[in-house]
């Protein structure tokens, strides 16, 4: 008697897990009709037949696949197991590599001639229910209503679908915005304004400078949104999924794809006052875009000792450029608000790197602490992985003998099935298990050419930085940004000196390719003291 596995799945949140247990009976009985032993259940519930990402039962159906669990998928249709051709057709090809069959109980046999015929329904009927979906919600904008989302300052009305009341409180906070930003204001200051007043933001815990700003492509961000002005802009952006990794990215659309609806009752904010602010973001725009943007050696690098939150540039004077915490800037949430000049700390940079590389002893103390936990990891590793491997084979070879004890008819479908769950969890478990645990690595190496490159390197960057340079060359920045990881800069008063701590890598000075090996420089490489 051939071995059988079921797979059933339903696509959204509206639909029941009844929709599962329904699909699931049917193909209980057409195993029987087949000749067929059930051993086990994979399902999605709630689950779009898009995309095979995402879906831990059908993840779980291909391992069982591979491992050559079963003889026979069955299934509803093969639109439960994908909407898409190619994922259909890949499903198919793995299954007839493994001589495993697809039967569905609306179709029978699968062939690839029925795979191909199948596949393009299915995709054409998702397609045909997307279009079908955006032209229901056209006709709700084109109605006034709204098609889905709240902004700031509006709530939906009860026993109303679609429309959508003005929330006074936050209105007037709007209010506050455009009046403070027409004013010259920038959303930086308003955003510092909002919460040092404690006035809830609209998502999170604090106003962002991002909040106020918004995008002018998506039309988003308390300044940006022309709702305010009582229109609603609908079909800004498209979702489209990407292949390689199943995520749904947005896209924006072009101005013809717009649809725009006039909303009068929606308007908070009057019609002057929005084109007076939508004049000043434009001129924002244009300003920003003529700012020349050099990389530095420290681009992307630098993070505030206080909140641990980026540092951006903030202007210039006769000593140099300058950088502050970006929280600080965005939200004034975080309390450094020093400005440090950018040339000093990157002096005191390669100036650490310097003293730290002119003498190996603290990174071979570094290597030498690692090589001593990685012996104790090894030793426990080696452990770990022998029982979990006698483990996993004591599982498989029960499991093997109860299928051949119900092939052979000395033991029931329902007595077998309550045995192989225990043991298929077991299976899982120990094999899980095997796979998190790492084969025992090599004792790494300190590798003296690398030192000396690292060091030449720096005194190179160096050189340069002496020279006026601001964008060293990428021969120097791409080996640089190999060994630091970030600088922190640590809060202190105006004229006291800076303080800077420095996490960099490791892996570029061992011999191995382990890149999560990472060490933190306060006052030097200190070797760690537990395992990493």
């Amino acid at each position: 008697m051939k071995r059988a596995v079921i797979y059933a799945r339903y696509s959204t949140d509206l639909q029941t897990d009844k929709s599962v247990e329904d699909q699931i009976s049917l193909c209980r009985d057409f195993a029987g009709r087949i000749g067929a032993v059930i051993t086990n259940l994979y399902y999605d519930k709630a689950k779009s037949g898009a995309s095979m990402f995402g879906r831990p039962g059908l993840a779980e159906l291909m391992v069982a696949a591979e491992q050559n669990d079963f003889d026979i998928l069955i299934t509803e249709s093969t639109d439960r197991v994908s909407r898409d051709i190619a994922d259909l057709a890949h499903v198919h090809k793995v299954l007839k590599f493994r001589n495993i069959q697809l039967q569905c109980v609306n179709g029978g046999l699968m062939d690839t001639v029925q795979i191909g015929m199948y596949g393009i329904v299915g995709q054409m009927q998702r397609e045909e229910g997307a279009r079908k979906v955006k032209r229901g919600m056209m006709g709700v904008v084109r109605s006034g209503r709204n098609a889905g989302g709240k902004a700031y300052g509006y709530q939906p009305i009860a026993g109303k679908p679609g429309e959508l009341g003005i929330v006074e409180e936050e209105a007037s906070v709007i209010h506050r915005v455009f009046d403070l930003y027409a004013a010259g204001v920038s959303p930086r200051s308003i955003a510092g304004i909002l919460n040092r007043d404690q006035i809830p933001a609209p998502r999170g815990r604090q106003w962002n400078a991002s909040t106020i700003n918004g995008n002018g492509q998506r039309g988003n961000g308390i300044l940006r949104n022309p709702i305010y002005a009582g229109r609603i802009v609908w079909n800004r952006v498209h979702m489209v999924k990407d292949p390689s990794t199943g995520r749904r990215v947005s896209r924006t659309n072009d101005e013809a794809d717009l649809e725009t609806v006039d909303a009068p009752h929606l308007r908070i904010i009057p019609q002057d006052l929005f084109d007076a602010v939508q004049l000043r973001k434009d001129d924002a725009s244009k300003m920003g875009s003529k700012t020349p943007r050099s990389k530095r050696i420290l681009s992307g690098l630098l993070r505030c000792g206080a909140c641990e939150g980026g540092m951006t540039l903030v202007g210039a004077d006769r000593n140099g450029r300058r950088i502050q915490c970006s929280t600080h800037r965005e939200s004034s949430t975080c309390s450094n608000s020093r400005r440090y000049y950018l040339n000093r700390i990157e002096a005191l940079v390669l100036s650490r790197l310097r003293s730290q590389f002119a003498d190996t002893s603290i990174i071979e103390a570094y290597v030498s602490a690692y090589q001593d936990e990685q012996k104790r990891i090894r030793s426990s590793a080696l452990r770990d992985r022998a029982g979990a491997a006698r483990l996993l084979e004591e599982a498989k070879k029960e499991i093997t003998e109860i299928v051949r004890m119900l092939s052979k008819g000395l033991i029931e479908e329902d007595e077998a099935t309550e045995l192989l769950g225990p043991l298929r969890q077991q299976r899982d478990k120990q094999q899980i298990l095997l796979e998190s645990i790492e084969e025992p690595t090599n004792v790494i190496e300190l590798q003296p050419k690398a030192v000396r490159r690292f060091r030449e390197n720096i005194e190179n960057l160096s050189a340069i930085l002496a020279q006026g340079e601001e964008e060293p060359p990428p021969e120097l920045l791409g080996p640089f940004r190999q060994l630091v990881a970030a600088v922190v800069v640590y809060p202190t008063e105006n004229g006291q000196v800076y303080e800077i701590g420095i996490k960099g890598y490791l892996s570029s000075l061992i011999d191995t390719d382990l890149s999560v090996i990472k060490m933190v420089a306060e006052e030097g490489f200190e070797p760690p003291t537990q395992g990493l």
